[in-house]
């Protein structure tokens, strides 16, 4: 069914097991819903209520709407730490610098170890006999918070980046999936669905907008924000105020250390030596494509003038309210 407005539309669900698909974790995954933009480009998202949730293999026993629900009501320990943001606003990188400060080490961890609870892709029972502290990880709108994040104050970082940037390093990497996760069109293509209609976790412009609302709403939560362009810039300033807001206690040098073993090219290179099987599997090439640049600016290499036209246009209208002021080249 062709998709025209940001998810009010009824849309066909789709059994994935009787769809064509090259993935051999499709069993996995429970019934998703089938899209397609105006171009004819189909893809998979997960049925959130009101968001598309990515088509990941939650558990066979309960829906996306469960799932998102878990999420809110899950069980949160005092010293657990969320790390928040939309896909493709560097994770990987600040999630693997929070990991060293918290155990003071400059171990890299290995592409699939379980070092992080990703708890929007499996179910959140998965997660609770994980020792602590737990650095859990999520992109869910702030509305989908954890209910007791915010009655126990835990420390959440919040990760943003230029959304030019972002919107190319997204296409970048679902094109290179395999299905259900694979989004077949062009970056255009791509564009124009986020810019008219909003993909998976919704329209980014609105994702932004609330989670500044909500950082304004809760201001007792004292949510840390890193900016990725920021990050780039002095990579040593940003492990040292995460090191600071996380009151780990890393001595300078350490945290000196860290900065220079997150490195892109160090990460890239490690991650890719590491990358289990199993995760290679999702990608068309069979590498991982979580690390393709780590640049600021490569934007312009997929933008054409009338589509940075049409961007500044739209953000201007529709983010006038929004306080963070990105940096689209360094």
């Amino acid at each position: 069914m062709t998709m025209s407005s940001r998810g009010d539309e009824p849309v066909a669900d789709v059994d994935v097991t009787t769809t064509p698909c090259t993935s051999d974790t499709t069993h996995l995954l429970p019934r998703l819903v089938e899209l397609a933009d105006r171009f004819g480009n189909k893809f998979y998202v997960g049925n959130a209520g009101d968001y598309w949730h990515p088509p990941f293999p939650i558990g066979a026993d309960h829906d996306y709407r469960t799932h998102v629900r878990q999420i809110r009501d899950m069980e949160i320990r005092d010293d657990d730490i969320m790390i928040c943001s939309y896909p493709k606003t560097g994770g990987h990188w600040q999630q693997e610098i929070i990991h060293m400060l918290v155990y003071k080490t400059t171990r890299m961890c290995s592409e699939g170890e379980k070092a992080f609870c990703f708890i929007d892709f499996s179910p959140v029972s998965t997660f609770a006999d994980v020792s602590s502290p737990r650095l859990l990880v999520t992109h869910v709108p702030f509305r989908y918070l954890p209910r007791q994040a915010f009655q126990k104050k835990i420390k959440i970082i919040y990760l943003e980046r230029n959304p030019k940037d972002v919107l190319v390093s997204y296409y970048n990497q679902l094109h290179s999936h395999v299905p259900p996760l694979h989004y077949p069109g062009t970056f255009e293509h791509f564009f124009r669905l986020n810019l008219e209609v909003g993909f998976v976790y919704g329209d980014l412009f609105d994702y932004l907008m609330e989670w500044q609302n909500g950082r304004e709403a809760h201001p007792d939560l004292q949510i840390c924000t890193s900016v990725y362009e920021d990050m780039k810039l002095d990579p040593v300033e940003g492990v040292e105020r995460f090191n600071a807001y996380l009151c780990t206690g890393c001595s300078d040098e350490l945290c000196e250390e860290i900065a220079a073993a997150c490195s892109f090219d160090r990460m890239k290179s490690h991650k890719d030596a590491t990358t289990p099987a199993w995760l290679k599997a999702m990608f068309r090439e069979k590498k991982l494509e979580f690390y393709r640049k780590g640049e600021v600016g490569d934007w312009k290499n997929w933008f054409s003038v009338a589509m940075n036209e049409e961007f500044d246009a739209e953000y201007k209208k529709r983010m006038s309210e929004y306080k963070t002021i990105y940096k689209y080249t360094l």
